[in-house]
């Protein structure tokens, strides 16, 4: 056993490694799509979007809010700072084309939580947009070209009304730029998280975005204005999951009416996770194939009167290939998050 963690561990620092050096080299196929800058959907993305019924820190609350749940070791309120380590490193590559001090600060800080009983709030800081696709065919692992006009700000939270029923709200601001001015719009979504039996898990939420970006998250997300998407996680045991997600189920007029996502998440060792998924886009001819790795890594100081430092750090990346008649895309999505 020791081996084989050894041989994980390996791995580990090899795959970090390459997506380090990685940033140093320039972008060679015009097909590769590299949402590297910004972002929290890495896991979800690797299990092929089917994410409303999982439970999850700043992704759910991209996601379904009321998955949105903090890690706690004990029932004391608790703060949680949400640090890109990467976030230096990102200004400095960036620092010529920006000098939008609100850009600067979500590089480095991706938000923050609150947990008080049984209510967890949260803030998700400038997660990057996907809308603009060829402003992914980046010239560098980090380049932040457009980026400040292509990001959306999530702030929302979750109650747990009964010992298997959640309940979440979120609001989003979507910062464009519209007549060389940055624009605010607002979207919302509601989210419920059932949980039946100890293996089943289910989850709904409702997305109501501005009319001017309804389709702002159909792109690879698949994720219609003013529909009703539903989730399903069966865990027949702690360390596998499966996930079913039926998008837009309240509105065939509009986009990805009834379409299935299906991903699965394998925890073979306490701080590694395996994934996978796939869709297919309902009505066209694009499939959508995706596999992720995760790294969590949690470290507890001695217990103290009033407060447990506990900083986490996480490290998700995953690969999309989008196939279609006309060819193929290959999406990278990669994050490193240093919760505190």
């Amino acid at each position: 056993m020791v081996k084989g963690v050894k041989s994980v561990k390996s791995r580990e620092w090899l795959i970090v490694t390459t997506l380090f050096l990685s940033h140093y080299l320039p972008v060679k196929s015009s097909e590769t799509r590299y949402v590297t800058l910004s972002t929290v959907k890495a896991r979800a993305m690797a299990m092929g979007g089917a994410f409303m019924a999982m439970k999850n820190e700043l992704a759910s609350l991209d996601f379904n809010p009321a998955g949105f749940s903090i890690s706690r070791l004990s029932r004391r309120s608790q703060v949680s700072i949400y640090v890109n380590p990467l976030g230096p490193l990102i200004i400095k590559e960036n620092w010529r084309k920006t000098s939008d001090w609100e850009t600067l600060v979500g590089w480095i800080f991706r938000g923050v939580g609150f947990t008080y009983e049984n209510l967890s709030f949260g803030v998700l800081f400038g997660e990057e947009s996907l809308t603009d696709e060829e402003r992914f065919e980046r010239n560098c692992f980090f380049d932040g070209t457009g980026y400040e006009v292509h990001r959306n700000t999530s702030f929302g939270f979750s109650i747990d009304l009964a010992a298997r029923v959640s309940l979440g709200i979120a609001g989003e601001a979507f910062i464009r730029e519209e007549n060389e001015k940055k624009r605010w719009s607002w979207g919302y979504r509601y989210g419920l998280i059932l949980k039946p039996k100890n293996t089943l898990t289910v989850g709904l939420c409702f997305f109501d975005f501005p009319n001017r970006y309804q389709d702002d998250r159909m792109v690879l997300e698949r994720l219609a204005d003013e529909t009703l998407n539903i989730g399903i996680c069966y865990s027949p045991w702690q360390a596998f999951s499966l996930a079913l997600d039926i998008r837009n189920v309240s509105d065939e007029a509009k986009g990805a009416a009834r379409e299935p996502h299906i991903g699965f998440e394998l925890t073979p060792f306490k701080e590694f996770s395996f994934r996978g998924g796939y869709y297919r886009e309902r009505g066209g001819d694009s499939h959508t194939f995706s596999l992720g790795v995760g790294f969590l890594k949690s470290y507890t100081s001695p217990s103290h009167d009033r407060f447990i430092f506990n900083p986490t750090l996480g490290f998700n990346a995953s690969l999309l290939w989008e196939k279609n008649v006309s060819g193929e895309n290959r999406w990278l999505f990669f994050s490193c998050i240093l919760r505190i």
